[in-house]
């Protein structure tokens, strides 16, 4: 945009004093104005600068302290858990226990046993490698059908069908993976339909928390 002084003057000729001063009135109005713009955008850019400074310490308020004293007791606990290599999740800790070896048990016998020593803590659930051997007495009539549970899985899972034939001892084996949680505890039941007290052996090779 080009700017123009209210009066212009052709050379040999007089100048006015009032048309002469109304030129320079007019270009020091404009020098005003233009200041006037400037120090608005300068105003303007400071509030933007300001509103950007008040974002970044809110995104920096937000950030998690490395000392963790921004964050609340269940967080730390998470970490805590996670900082300790042994008890991560998916990791297998060996760890071999005989809970029974040729223990008797009779149609409709519940066995229960506690693994509030084999598990490290009570609060989480754990997998658990479990295996066992069972055999029944030696005659035609014997038969051993006997399920196991957990205080997590209360369904009856089968642990063993053995059914002696010939009259000679039936055998069968167990191996699978349990879930146990805070109550850890795993209960052995000889079924109703059972003939003959059976002896079994029960086993537990490794665990690993899962939650």
């Amino acid at each position: 945009m080009t700017y123009g002084v209210p009066y212009s003057f052709v050379p040999g000729t007089k100048a006015r004093a009032d048309e002469v001063n109304a030129n320079f009135i007019d270009v020091l109005n404009k020098i005003s104005e233009t200041n006037t713009r400037v120090d608005n955008s300068n105003s303007s850019i400071n509030t933007e600068l300001a509103n950007l400074d008040t974002k970044i310490e809110e995104v920096n308020a937000s950030k998690v302290d490395l000392s963790l004293s921004n964050i609340n007791s269940t967080a730390k606990a998470l970490f805590d858990a996670k900082a300790n290599t042994s008890q991560l999740d998916g990791t297998w800790t060996i760890k071999y226990s005989a809970l029974c070896s040729e223990k008797s048990i009779s149609p409709d016998e519940t066995h229960t046993y506690s693994l509030s020593s084999y598990l490290p803590d009570k609060t989480n659930k754990y997998e658990i490698i479990a295996s066992g051997y069972t055999n029944t007495q030696e005659s035609s009539n014997s038969t051993n059908f006997s399920v196991i549970q957990t205080d997590l899985i209360t369904s009856k899972m089968i642990m063993f069908q053995a059914v002696t034939r010939n009259n000679s001892q039936g055998y069968d084996t167990f191996q699978n993976v349990l879930l146990s949680s805070t109550g850890r505890t795993i209960t052995v039941y000889c079924g109703s339909a059972s003939v003959n007290t059976s002896k079994y052996s029960l086993r537990l090779h490794a665990y690993r928390k899962v939650s």
